[in-house]
C-alpha cells in the first residue's frame, strides 16, 4: 500500500529512518496548530454550508488572527468538504459562477478536497444544478473537486427519481470523467407503510451500486448504540460491517455521523448531549475509519461544522444545527470535537506505521 505522505520519503540510512518512525509516534499525543499529515486519499472531513465559508455573511467562519474559513479547517486537520444547503443566499439570490470560484480556488489553495452535492431539496433538480455548476460554471474542471454527490438521501423506492439518478449520472460522467460519482445516504419506503421509510439499510444499496463508484452511508443515533452497550467506534464498525457486505467491493466514505453537543434546544426526542459525548463520538467515527483504511474505508465526515443561517428555519432550533455543531460563534468557541481530526490524523499515520 502507497501513502502519498509529504515526510515519507526515502531515507538515506536506517538510523535517520529510526528517528522518523519516532518523531511520528511521539506527535501522535500533540494537536498541532498546523494541517496534520495523513494517509493518501483518507478524507477527514466536514459538511459545511457555503454561507460558513464565503466573505461578508452574518455566518461567515474566521480563524480570529485574520485568517478564513479555510485556514481554519486547515489548522484543524481537515481535508475534506461537502458542501450542503447551498443553493441561496441569506439575501434570497442564487449564488453566481464568481462565489464558487473563490470557495473552489480557496479549497485549492489549501489543499483541500470538495464533494459538491447537486441536490439537497432545493429549488432546482439536481440535473439543473449539474448543467449550471459543473457545465456553465465549469466546475467539472476544478483541481479541488474530489467527488460528486448526486442526490441527498434519495427515496430509492421512487421510480421517477431513480430514472432522474441515472441521467444525471451520466450527464456527470460526460463532462467530468475523471471524478467519481457518489449518491449520499438513502431511504427507501417501507411497503403498506406510506410516506415511512428505513434510513441507511445496507441491503438497499444494490438499488444504486452501479450508479456510484464510492458507496457513502450516513449514520446517526449513537445513543442507540449506547444503549445497546455499545462505544462510538463498536457503533460505526457495526455499521460499516453490514456496508461493506453490499457494497460489491466499492470504497465507503462514511458522508455524515454527528451528535448533539447539548447546548441548543432540540426538535430530537432524544435530548442527550454534551460536548464531551459530541467529542467522544468524533474520536470513535475517526478512529475507525483511519483503522478500516485498508479495508477500502476512505474517510468520515462530521455532520456539521457550524450552524446554519436562521432566516432558513426561524423557530426550528434542529435545522439551524446550533446543536450539531462543533465551531460557534463564527469560528471564536471551538468545542473539544474540534480537535479530534488532528488527534485522527495522527491515528491513521500511527495505524500505517503499526501495520
Amino acid at each position: 500500500m502507497i501513502y502519498r505522505d509529504s515526510q515519507a520519503k526515502s531515507w538515506p540510512s536506517a538510523l535517520l529512518l529510526g528517528l522518523w518512525l519516532v518523531s511520528c509516534i511521539s506527535a501522535y499525543t500533540i494537536f498541532a496548530s498546523q494541517q496534520l499529515p495523513t494517509p493518501a486519499n483518507m478524507a477527514y472531513g466536514v459538511n459545511v454550508d457555503m454561507t460558513a465559508m464565503i466573505p461578508n455573511t452574518p455566518y461567515t467562519i474566521a480563524t480570529g488572527q485574520g485568517g478564513n474559513f479555510f485556514d481554519l479547517a486547515a489548522l484543524l486537520g481537515i481535508n475534506t468538504l461537502r458542501i450542503t444547503d447551498f443553493q441561496w443566499e441569506t439575501s434570497g439570490k442564487e449564488y453566481f459562477s464568481a462565489t464558487w470560484r473563490y470557495v473552489f480556488d480557496e479549497a485549492e489553495r489549501h489543499h483541500l478536497h470538495v464533494i459538491l452535492l447537486l441536490e439537497d431539496g432545493g429549488e432546482y433538480s439536481a440535473l439543473q444544478q449539474a448543467h449550471t455548476l459543473l457545465g456553465r460554471y465549469g466546475l467539472a474542471h476544478a483541481p479541488a473537486l474530489w467527488l460528486v454527490d448526486l442526490y441527498n438521501e434519495p427515496n430509492l423506492s421512487d421510480p421517477q427519481l431513480m430514472t432522474a439518478l441515472h441521467e444525471e449520472a451520466a450527464y456527470v460522467r460526460e463532462v467530468a470523467p475523471r471524478v467519481p460519482i457518489t449518491i449520499g445516504g438513502w431511504k427507501n419506503e417501507i411497503p403498506d407503510h406510506s410516506g415511512k421509510f428505513d434510513w441507511q439499510d445496507p441491503v438497499d444499496i444494490p438499488k444504486f451500486i452501479k450508479m456510484v463508484d464510492i458507496v457513502s452511508p450516513h449514520l446517526y443515533e449513537f445513543e442507540q448504540g449506547a444503549r445497546q452497550g455499545l462505544s462510538p467506534r463498536q457503533w460505526v464498525q457495526r455499521f460499516l460491517n453490514a456496508v461493506h457486505q453490499e457494497a460489491q467491493h466499492k470504497s465507503i466514505l462514511l458522508e455524515e455521523f454527528g451528535a448533539a453537543n447539548g447546548l441548543a434546544p432540540t426538535n430530537e426526542s432524544i435530548t442527550t448531549g454534551s460536548p464531551s459525548w459530541q467529542a467522544s463520538v468524533y474520536r470513535g467515527v475517526l478512529q475507525e475509519t483511519a483503522a478500516e483504511y485498508d479495508q477500502g474505508i476512505i474517510g468520515a465526515l462530521a455532520w456539521i461544522i457550524a450552524p446554519r443561517p436562521t432566516w432558513s428555519y426561524p423557530h426550528n432550533y434542529e435545522k439551524n444545527m446550533v446543536g450539531w455543531a462543533f465551531v460557534l460563534n463564527q469560528g471564536r468557541h471551538l468545542l473539544p470535537a474540534a480537535r479530534e481530526f488532528s488527534a485522527a490524523a495522527h491515528y491513521g499515520q500511527r495505524e500505517i506505521l503499526l501495520l
